[in-house]
């Protein structure tokens, strides 16, 4: 039969306490027990005791055993100032028995120790763990705990994420404690060609950013001081994809601008061609449009297609269905005087500068502002071509930015010609 032992403080030890348990729980109860423990850690500020057994440790980490064995082997209680008493012992756990218990409160402590320790299948744990815990709220805390541990394809996951959600990342508390390095990665990620980020949102964000970096740094909150913070990434923050107005109301007196800056930024977003560099200048959005066939013979394409913005916009870019054998004259009216009717505005260049072999980009000899609420229409006269498109017109109204496209024009079954302009917005 077997015997119990009753202990001082009334605790019952079994004899036979390994009855029927597997070793992970053989190995946890002499853990907790503190059965034959034969190292001692002193954890965190308190320097609480934390007692473990050598020869678990030794096995599960390299680092251990160079710390518990050989000539440089510590020979008194080990100090482990960097950790809490209660991350060690979730540590630990994992070490005796392959599992432990993740949270968001303590992860990033595991994939700290599971680092410093060299335990591969903790870190892996922890890692999988914040990779599925990604979310628009967490995503700038999970990004800079991924740049600490050096995680790069964490990093680019939460990267991801950021500009997939980024108003609700930038909006996020933990957006204002990020280094200068995450910081700059996501401006250059959500002011990229497929921004997700209005620049005076992003502007914003980023002056908010600033004045907590100065604060980290100690410094006094000045423009000039937060200019000093924002470093290269101000080159990046969507000053050439703002309106004049905005510009002049929100970057102008923030004053992290100089002089000359605020005059070349001006210039670009008034009179088209203006060099911005070195600001970025971001791709103009892209908008499809399609016009109905007017010739029926198939080599030769006239088509019509008329539109009306709700803000004032620049034509900045022209792409045609064709190849580069095709032909092409397209003429930009506008409709004024009384009664109304289209006046001839300009001729657009119609030399093909490259093609993907579906669509030719046009040069254009100028970059033609449409006015608010004013309709517009490309005629577009296509020759030397052998292909065409069957269908209808696909959209009859699309958004850019703040502003509403309207193709007012309804087109039946057919052959249907294709414009893509490049537009960008005046503000």
């Amino acid at each position: 039969m077997a015997s119990m032992e009753v202990r001082e403080d009334n605790s019952v030890l079994d004899d036979n306490w390994q009855s029927g348990k597997s070793l992970a729980e053989c190995n946890l109860y002499m853990l907790t027990s503190e059965d034959s423990c034969d190292v001692s850690f002193r954890v965190g500020n308190n320097e609480r005791i934390v007692r473990a057994h050598r020869y678990v440790l030794m096995s599960r980490s390299s680092v251990l055993h160079a710390m518990l064995c050989g000539p440089l082997a510590e020979k008194e209680e080990i100090r482990i100032p960097d950790v809490e008493e209660e991350i060690f012992n979730d540590m630990l756990r994992f070490l005796y028995t392959d599992t432990t218990t993740l949270t968001a409160e303590n992860v990033t402590g595991l994939l700290y120790l599971a680092k410093k320790y060299a335990v591969g299948g903790l870190e892996r744990l922890c890692v999988a763990y914040l990779e599925s815990s990604l979310t628009a709220e967490n995503a700038c805390v999970i990004l800079e705990q991924a740049h600490v541990f050096d995680e790069e394809t964490l990093f680019a996951m939460a990267l991801k994420v950021i500009v997939q959600n980024g108003d609700a990342a930038l909006e996020s508390h933990s957006f204002k404690d990020l280094c200068q390095t995450c910081f700059q990665n996501i401006v250059s990620a959500v002011t990229g060609e497929e921004y997700t980020v209005e620049p005076e949102r992003m502007f914003g964000a980023a002056i908010l950013w600033a004045d907590e970096e100065i604060k980290r740094r100690k410094l006094e909150s000045t423009p000039e001081n937060k200019r000093l913070v924002l470093g290269e990434s101000v080159y990046e923050l969507g000053f050439t994809a703002m309106g004049i107005q905005e510009f002049a109301k929100t970057v102008v007196p923030s004053g992290i601008l100089s002089g000359d800056e605020c005059t070349k930024l001006f210039c670009f977003l008034c009179v088209s061609g203006t060099d911005a560099a070195p600001f970025k200048v971001r791709p103009a959005p892209a908008v499809s449009l399609y016009g109905n066939r007017v010739r029926t013979d198939l080599s030769e394409l006239e088509s019509y297609i008329t539109v009306t913005c709700s803000h004032n916009m620049r034509l900045v870019g022209l792409w045609a269905f064709g190849s580069d054998t095709s032909r092409y004259n397209i003429v930009l009216d506008r409709k004024q005087g009384t009664p109304r009717r289209w006046i001839d505005q300009m001729r657009i260049s119609a030399k093909p500068v490259r093609t993907d072999g579906t669509e030719v980009e046009l040069e254009l000899s100028a970059e033609p502002t449409l006015e608010a609420n004013v309709n517009y229409r490309f005629r577009t006269h296509m020759s030397n071509t052998t292909e065409g498109w069957l269908g209808t017109q696909l959209r009859k109204g699309i958004t850019v930015g703040k502003c509403h496209i309207t193709i007012s024009q309804a087109y039946e079954d057919g052959i249907i010609s294709r414009l893509v302009l490049r537009l960008c917005e005046l503000g």
